[in-house]
C-alpha cells in the first residue's frame, strides 16, 4: 500500500553478504509502522538507507512524493525526515538546552557576517531558537528535563538521555521520525514513559517508523508491522495478523 513514506525494492549488499533483498512497504501518514526481525535481518541497514547514511544498490525511497534515496542526510533532514539511534548520540559538551537549540539552525538564513556582527537578524533568530528549545523541554516528557536545562547530558540517566534525544529531533519539526529501538536498555518504568511519549508524538501528527524488539511495545503502538528475516520481508500486516503468521513465529519468535 502506498504511504507518506514509500520504500520500494531496496537492495543492499556488503561484499557477498546481501543485507537487504528487494524490501518494500508503505508508511501511511500519521501512523506507526514497526519493523521487527531477528538480529542481522537488515533493520538498521534499512534505516541507514532511508535516512541517507548509506546508499542502496537499487530501489527507491519516496517521502511525500519526492525521491530521497541517494540524497545527503542533511538534505533528507531538511525535507522533514529525522531519526534516533540505538544509543543516544548527544553532544556531551553542550547543555541540554544547547542540544535542543542546535538542530533548529538547519536551514538558517543568518549569514556568517550576521553571526560575527551579532546583527538584529542573528539576535532575533537566537531568541526564537532559545524560546522554542525551552518550550519543548517544558512540554515533552512531562517537562522533567526543563529544570535541568543548563546541565550536561552526562548527568542524565539513560532514560532521560533517550527523552532528550527525542526532544532534539522534534526540534527539527519532522514529518517522519525513524526510531531505532527507543526502549533498549530501559527498565519497565522508563519503557512505560517512552510508550506514552511515542503516542504523544503520533498525536502531534508525526509519522513514525519504529524498530523495536519488545513485542509488547510493538503490539501497543503499531498500526502495521513489517517483518524482516535475512534481508527479506517475510510478512506485513496488523499486529494480530503478524503475531499469528507461521513464518514470523519460526523466524522471529523461534518457535
Amino acid at each position: 500500500m502506498a504511504g507518506f513514506l514509500d520504500i520500494s525494492g531496496v537492495t543492499k549488499a556488503f561484499g557477498g553478504l546481501v543485507a537487504l533483498d528487494g524490501v518494500g512497504f508503505g508508511v501511511p501518514k500519521g501512523e506507526v509502522v514497526s519493523v521487527i526481525g531477528p538480529n542481522g535481518s537488515g533493520k538498521t541497514t534499512l534505516f541507514n538507507i532511508v535516512s541517507g547514511l548509506l546508499d542502496a544498490d537499487s530501489g527507491s525511497v519516496v517521502l511525500d512524493g519526492s525521491e530521497i534515496a541517494g540524497r545527503a542526510p542533511h538534505r533528507i533532514a531538511e525535507m522533514g525526515l529525522a531519526r534516533t539511534f540505538q544509543n543516544a548520540r548527544l553532544f556531551p559538551n553542550l547543555t541540554l538546552l544547547q542540544n535542543i537549540e542546535l538542530p533548529q539552525y538547519t536551514g538558517s538564513r543568518v549569514t556568517v557576517f550576521d553571526a560575527l556582527l551579532s546583527s538584529p537578524r542573528a539576535r532575533d533568530e537566537q531568541k526564537a531558537v532559545r524560546a522554542a528549545a525551552e518550550a519543548l523541554l517544558a512540554e515533552v516528557g512531562g517537562g522533567r528535563l526543563f529544570p535541568r536545562r543548563f546541565d550536561y547530558p552526562e548527568s542524565c540517566s539513560l532514560g532521560e538521555q533517550r527523552i532528550l534525544e527525542i526532544i532534539r529531533v522534534l526540534a527539527m519539526r519532522p514529518s517522519v521520525l525513524l526510531m531505532d529501538e527507543p526502549t533498549q536498555g530501559l527498565n519497565p518504568t522508563w519503557v512505560a514513559e517512552m510508550l506514552e511519549l511515542i503516542e504523544d508524538i503520533q498525536r502531534r501528527g508525526v509519522t513514525i517508523l519504529l524498530i523495536e524488539h519488545k513485542m509488547s511495545v510493538v503490539m501497543r503502538l503499531a498500526d502495521k508491522v513489517v517483518v524482516l528475516n535475512t534481508g527479506r520481508k517475510i510478512a506485513e500486516g496488523t499486529p494480530d495478523e503478524v503475531r499469528k503468521n507461521r513464518l514470523v513465529i519460526q523466524a522471529y519468535l523461534g518457535e
